[in-house]
């Protein structure tokens, strides 16, 4: 791929590429680092400078460029934002990473050099038949360089976006009544497949005064399963928190910690209590009922369920969905990511199982 031109712009014209925080322009960027989830999927994180702060939910557009001039772009979620917030530097043409292809924020571009880069990563899954994703996941290497444009992206988002009461969002989605602010309520987080990545970004996001946030994930198999280390760490600490006790007490080698019993720590995924018909993530750790400020994360597979797990494979159901979400009557905010089929039919069931429509946010992939 050739090098990109500063001077590629987007619908604000060529001489507005280096505008910062213009979320239209075409930004010169750097591959910083990648990783494998998969043999199919990679993490992969840009150096961006010039680049506005990102918000969990977002996506971005991305435009290779071969050599012999012609382009390709691809619209792809972002799983991380938390190096998106620093402080804004004029892009300036993308220059080769470190030769090991681990390096930081700084010294990775930005205005001579100086400071820290904006970074964001997102999360890849090849597509046989794709132009583009088969790039970025078999041959895209740290210092190669690459064209972002965005953070796209204001309704999925979360921490939400909150509208004044008189605005015209409101008066055509109405709040239900008497229900918890916005910023206040659970969060329930649904992913089909490779629609973790936004969800994944929320959870990396959390802080630890959080609202209670519970994650049902479903996949092919254990062995499409992204992030499952970092989700597993995240909800031992999460659940060590709930109950007053240290990271290190719920550890990963499944011994319960003090006053952890009641929840379950188990490494071969014993079910939490009020936990039915799917089990707990990996490590089989949740807060009692998902709604103690902490973090719950339930796989369900559709093909192949691992050893020891309580569901035989096949696609989620409404019944399983109703008994793993948090219940319509805590009005959760609701978000569901994944192919255009499965979100179609996780939201219809989320409505009929009283789920208000103004809290349920889809974002979806893949052709009608």
């Amino acid at each position: 791929m050739s090098e990109p031109s500063t001077g590629a712009g987007g619908a604000g014209g060529a001489g507005e590429a280096g505008l910062v925080g213009d979320p239209y322009a075409w930004l010169p960027a750097s591959i910083v680092s990648s990783v494998a989830q998969t043999p199919g999927a990679r993490s992969l994180t840009f150096a961006v400078p010039g680049l506005r702060p990102a918000r969990a939910g977002q996506h971005v557009d991305l435009r290779l460029t071969a050599d012999d001039g012609y382009t390709a772009v691809r619209s792809y979620s972002l799983s991380d934002v938390r190096a998106s917030a620093v402080p804004a530097v004029p892009a300036v043409p993308a220059v080769p990473a470190a030769s090991d292809g681990v390096g930081g924020a700084e010294g990775v571009g930005g205005a001579g050099g100086a400071g820290p880069v904006p970074q964001i990563e997102v999360t890849v899954e090849r597509l046989d038949d794709g132009e583009v994703s088969p790039y970025l996941v078999d041959a895209a290497e740290p210092g190669d360089p690459i064209e972002v444009r965005g953070p796209i992206g204001g309704w999925f988002v979360w921490p939400p976006t909150e509208f004044e009461p008189d605005s015209a969002v409101h008066a055509v989605l109405p709040e239900p009544p008497g229900a918890t602010p916005l910023r206040d309520v659970p969060v329930q987080l649904i992913a089909g497949g490779s629609g973790l990545a936004p969800l994944m970004a929320m959870v990396r996001v959390r802080g630890r005064d959080a609202p209670p946030m519970r994650l049902l994930a479903s996949v092919r198999d254990p062995g499409a399963r992204w992030y499952v280390g970092e989700l597993d760490e995240a909800v031992r600490a999460s659940s060590a928190r709930a109950v007053g006790v240290s990271a290190a007490e719920v550890s990963g080698v499944g011994v319960p910690a003090a006053g952890v019993s009641a929840v379950g720590v188990s490494a071969v995924g014993v079910s939490a209590a009020g936990v039915s018909a799917a089990e707990v993530s990996a490590v089989g750790v949740s807060a009692a009922d998902g709604r103690t400020g902490g973090l719950t994360v339930d796989w369900v597979y559709s093909r192949v369920a691992p050893d020891g797990h309580g569901r035989p494979a096949g696609r989620l159901t409404r019944d399983e969905l109703e008994s793993l979400v948090l219940p319509a009557a805590e009005h959760p905010l609701v978000y569901v990511c994944g192919a255009n089929s499965f979100v179609e039919a996780v939201a219809g069931w989320l409505i009929e199982l009283g789920h208000a429509p103004t809290r349920v946010r889809t974002e979806r992939f893949g052709g009608v």
